[in-house]
């Protein structure tokens, strides 16, 4: 029981965390405000959080989750192309329902010293290589690496043609599917999100799989599961 209720207290710090952090930026949003808004007082906070900088990392760290997991999920019933399509609907969706998932991206843009502890998938001094992924930082990184994992099982199962191998047809795709975050990041419209991330999957399949390949694959939102 004591620990549900630590485990309860600890989650919604979490949210009203990502909801301040999302609303006034790292440097704006006060463990003050935080404990208020959760109902606990500054102590019950530290004795989940040393700092400020340990809840933002918190607050990353459940979105990194959320974000690896559902593309995991996606991976059960599709191949990782089409999981990729999904995963770029699941993320214009979150970015308008999850303060969790908006939080991160405005975490890694503001920087911080929350991020001297590195979230696991961003060590401080990355080693050194030359792809899709050089100098993309933050959730920003997260969500470029998920998209470059995700191509990589595409090309191993032979969905991608010749010539979708090298830089630039995934340097094309992550900068694309970053761009999601910017285009989307101000709220909108279920139906125009769902128009807008549909077009922009109609113009990229025929560059990535063979010819009179993107007839196997579904660029529109998948349909709601009947409860």
């Amino acid at each position: 029981m004591v620990q549900e209720r630590s485990e309860r207290t600890r989650g919604r710090l979490v949210e009203v965390g990502a909801a301040l952090f999302d609303r006034h930026g790292y440097a704006g949003a006060t463990l003050g405000e935080i404990a208020a808004g959760a109902g606990v007082t500054k102590g019950a906070l530290y004795f989940h959080f040393a700092s400020k900088a340990a809840l933002a990392g918190a607050v990353f760290e459940q979105a990194e989750r959320s974000l690896k997991d559902t593309c995991a999920a996606l991976l059960v019933s599709s191949s990782p192309l089409q999981a990729l399509i999904d995963a770029a609907y699941w993320l214009v969706d979150a970015l308008e329902s999850d303060a969790v998932i908006r939080a991160a991206f405005r975490l890694g843009r503001d920087g911080g010293d929350w991020q001297t502890s590195s979230p696991p998938s961003q060590p401080s001094h990355p080693p050194q290589r030359s792809n899709a992924l050089d100098g993309v930082r933050g959730f920003h990184g997260v969500w470029a690496g998920v998209v470059r994992e995700l191509l990589s099982g595409a090309r191993r199962e032979g969905e991608l043609h010749d010539r979708a191998g090298g830089l630039g047809p995934e340097a094309l795709v992550v900068t694309a599917a970053c761009g999601l975050e910017v285009a989307f990041a101000d709220g909108c419209p279920a139906e125009e999100r769902a128009r807008r991330v549909g077009a922009l999957w109609d113009w990229l399949l025929p560059c990535l799989v063979p010819p009179g390949g993107s007839d196997g694959y579904r660029t529109a939102p998948a349909a709601p599961q009947a409860a």
